[in-house]
């Protein structure tokens, strides 16, 4: 194998393909980067057997063609390298790689390629179902229902998203760590107008993480294919594969109640800096804080052996009774604020023990998206 590119080329695909790179694994061949030189592409892989990143780099010039598996520490060594054209290029065997560019000069010992986990071929993907979303479009959505995935191993069905489509192409996602839910519906029918079954498939968090991270604020299309237990993501250069996950996701279709106890509409990012700063001080290993609401006044109190605060807020509406008194994680109330565009927010409250409701509608051109998010309040025991 040799060939040539330019450092900051293969640097961006660097900078992606290694976040499936796993930090421990009893298999040593991925803990390696998939390299090939082909038809003058540049073919990047790392695979952690939960997800693949795939990065294509069309700056190459192949002079002979090739694959070897090389450590991870390529990522590290090609970022030292000045900003121009590098040149890899491997000896008789094809199992070390001598890599140079400006007078510098490295070499590695790579592996070879039979046993590296490879994805289904691109060829195959017109036989799967199939989703196109803007990269705005899918960026919106996963922003604002990722964070409420749970981290916790022992909740598998929880550390997926689960993503359904109607045959109106209304596209419903919804995530839980059991302590809140997020729910986000929009319709996607402008790029998806073909008529499909109802789709219903558990995509892992991680996966999707990964996907969010390079999404930008373009129209440029973010291809999705899926299969019974894959799913493969498409966009720019870059590929994404995972498994799905098993689907045994609980029915939360009664989860938001019908009526409320208590509405308010508050100013987002006062209600934002305000939680930021109770949080300072919030109690615990949940980082409790409290809200009171009376009249038209907004109370927030925080505080633990260091100290306390108390802060209040105007509202610009309120419906309802007063609460008393209610307690929440206050990270949890600051997610959702975080990804919120409008000036304000309205929130919904069933008394000191019910679930309170973040309510979000956004006009666009496929007409209006819905969104929902729910959290538990804490029960004291004091």
């Amino acid at each position: 194998m040799h060939f040539f590119v330019r450092q900051d080329a293969l640097q961006e695909c660097l900078n992606i393909v290694q976040n499936a790179v796993p930090a421990q694994t009893p298999f040593q061949i991925i803990k390696g980067i998939y390299v090939e030189a082909k038809n003058d592409i540049l073919t990047l892989v790392a695979n952690n057997l939960e997800i693949s990143i795939t990065a294509k780099c069309e700056e190459a010039e192949v002079i002979e063609e090739g694959a070897l598996v090389l450590p991870d520490r390529l990522v590290d060594i090609v970022r030292q390298f000045p900003l121009e054209k590098i040149e890899f290029k491997t000896d008789e065997e094809g199992r070390r790689a001598e890599i140079t560019g400006e007078g510098v000069d490295f070499f590695l010992h790579g592996t070879g390629t039979e046993e590296f986990p490879a994805i289904a071929d691109e060829s195959l993907w017109n036989q799967w179902g199939k989703l196109v979303f803007s990269a705005h479009e899918l960026k919106s959505v996963l922003k604002k229902v990722l964070f409420a995935v749970s981290t916790d191993d022992k909740r598998p069905s929880f550390k997926g998203v689960l993503l359904e489509v109607d045959e109106t192409q209304n596209l419903f996602c919804m995530a839980s760590d059991t302590y809140r839910l997020a729910h986000q519906q929009k319709n996607i029918g402008s790029k998806n107008d073909e008529k499909r079954q109802p789709l219903r498939m558990l995509v892992p968090g991680k996966t999707l993480a990964e996907v969010l991270k390079i999404l930008d604020d373009s129209d440029t299309e973010v291809e999705c294919y899926y299969k019974e237990n894959e799913i493969i993501f498409k966009y720019k250069q870059f590929i994404f594969s995972g498994r799905l996950l098993e689907d045994s996701y609980p029915d939360f279709s009664n989860a938001f109640p019908n009526k409320y106890h208590t509405k308010i509409v508050v100013n987002n990012s006062l209600l934002e800096e305000t939680l930021g700063r109770a949080a300072l001080l919030a109690r615990g290993h949940n980082l409790m804080l409290s809200l009171s609401i009376i009249g038209n006044i907004l109370q927030v109190k925080s505080g633990s052996e260091i100290g306390s605060m108390t802060e209040v807020l105007n509202l610009e509406k309120k419906e309802g009774d007063d609460l008393e008194e209610i307690f929440f994680n206050s990270r949890f109330l600051l997610d959702p604020l975080r990804i919120f565009e409008d000036t304000f927010i309205e929130i919904e409250f069933n008394g000191p023990f019910g679930p309170c409701i973040f309510n979000y509608h956004q006009e666009t051109e496929n007409g209006r998206d819905l969104y929902r998010y729910l959290v538990l309040p804490i029960k004291r025991e004091d």
